[in-house]
């Protein structure tokens, strides 16, 4: 735990005065993923997408990613990147990269700002010739090179964040890898429905499409119930201290709290109201902070009970052989980083864009890598807790769940896994 601190630590973050937050408005309530959002006919053929070669050669494949390695949320780029790295680099070292070529990965900074997302997204693909994108992390950030991406026929894969935008409707070039934001908050809703039938539910949401899109998916898991939303309160993502948003939801009259926030923002979340307001209320967050950092950063007593939706079975997993080679591989291509949930989502990203490389094959392109990644079947990670499916009509390959809740200040599972799955055999 000292190490996670002093990575949180050495991270320089600067805070904005919050403004007056608004309540806002009943979103749309319907659940985006449980059908294909297009029929095999509409997604249509690859003949547009070129069987372009940029990035590869006969000994490499160059890849390209945008992470905030300053900033904001700093504390998932510098655990990520050097996660896929240290994949990577395993890969090349014990299996001579994948079909004779290694991989090389190529990091570059955006600070969790979209302007300068654009601009390194721009030097990756103009000036290294990156043969796609891997894993750029933020629905805001990613937001702002998205269509870039598209025009120019970049595959643009596995995208860190559960935006519905990304992936709904499907745009061929593009692939999701996080579950997304509706359907996890639908999980989210279902649950509280069923164990706090009463619950007059304050939500704490980031302003953009992360907050709302979680919104709207507790909103679906509520639905028929008589479990009432009393509150939503946003916050910019510039926001770190949450005092202001967490006493308007006590005020409000909440008697249970979801938080669709980053770390920090979590971290106060729950630091602020067990803390500083003496406020017991059962509080549940997004999978996006399932993390080690995260009960550090609110401090292991004050989460104690908190609830989340993860993907990734966690750290802690006593006696888990995967994780304990994860653990390996750290420690001998990243040992300056400690292993993580965090960690482990990257090297979970990592498997999958080897998977759908060595299923691309040897005469590897543009066209390939997206007919490959389209025909993944039940593709299990070695750290996942349900398989990977894609098609053309479903470019979101972790459609499913397990409850997870801070006991002894680590991340436990609890209950079963709850899939959406919408790929079609």
């Amino acid at each position: 735990m000292s190490l996670l601190l002093l990575l949180v630590a050495a991270i320089t973050l600067v805070a904005v005065a919050c403004g007056d937050d608004e309540e806002g408005e009943e979103p749309t309530a319907t659940v985006e993923g449980e059908e294909p959002t297009a029929t095999a006919e509409e997604a249509g053929d690859l003949s547009d997408i070129p069987e372009d070669t940029t990035g590869i050669t006969d000994t490499e494949i160059v890849l390209g990613t945008h992470l905030p390695l300053s900033g904001i949320a700093a504390i998932y780029g510098n655990a990520i990147a050097p996660s896929l790295q240290a994949y990577f680099s395993y890969i090349n070292d014990t299996e001579g990269g994948v079909n004779g070529r290694k991989i090389t990965l190529i990091v570059e900074d955006d600070g969790y700002e979209p302007p300068q997302a654009n601009q390194v997204v721009r030097k990756l693909v103009e000036q290294d010739g990156v043969f796609a994108i891997v894993s750029g992390l933020g629905t805001a950030t990613h937001g702002a090179v998205f269509e870039y991406l598209v025009e120019n026929k970049i595959p643009d894969l596995f995208v860190s964040t559960g935006a519905t935008k990304f992936t709904e409707p499907v745009t061929r070039t593009a692939f999701g890898y996080n579950p997304n934001y509706i359907q996890e908050g639908t999980a989210i809703g279902t649950y509280i429905a069923e164990n706090f039938p009463d619950a007059k539910v304050g939500m704490l949401i980031q302003n953009d499409d992360f907050g709302t899109d979680g919104e709207k998916g507790v909103r679906v898991g509520i639905e028929g119930s008589n479990v009432e939303i009393i509150s939503v309160v946003t916050y910019e993502a510039t926001q770190t201290d949450m005092t202001a948003q967490v006493q308007r939801l006590q005020n409000d009259g909440a008697t249970l709290v979801v938080g669709y926030v980053l770390p920090r923002q979590a971290g106060s979340l729950v630091s602020v109201a067990r803390a500083t307001l003496s406020w017991d209320v059962p509080i549940m967050v997004t999978g996006v902070v399932a993390d080690e950092l995260t009960i550090a950063l609110a401090g292991p007593d004050n989460a104690e009970g908190v609830i989340t939706a993860a993907y990734i079975r966690p750290l802690a997993t006593e006696g888990d052989a995967a994780i304990e080679k994860h653990k390996e591989i750290m420690a001998q291509y990243a040992p300056d980083v400690p292993p993580s949930n965090v960690s482990l989502y990257a090297q979970s990203l990592a498997e999958l864009t080897v998977e759908v490389l060595k299923q691309a094959g040897p005469d590897l392109n543009r066209r390939s890598i997206i007919e490959a990644a389209e025909s993944i079947r039940g593709f299990l990670c070695s750290v996942c807790i349900a398989p990977s499916n894609m098609s053309p009509t479903d470019h979101r390959p972790i459609e499913a769940f397990r409850l997870a809740k801070v006991e002894g200040g680590v991340w436990v599972p609890f209950g079963e896994v709850i899939s959406y799955e919408s790929t079609e055999d």
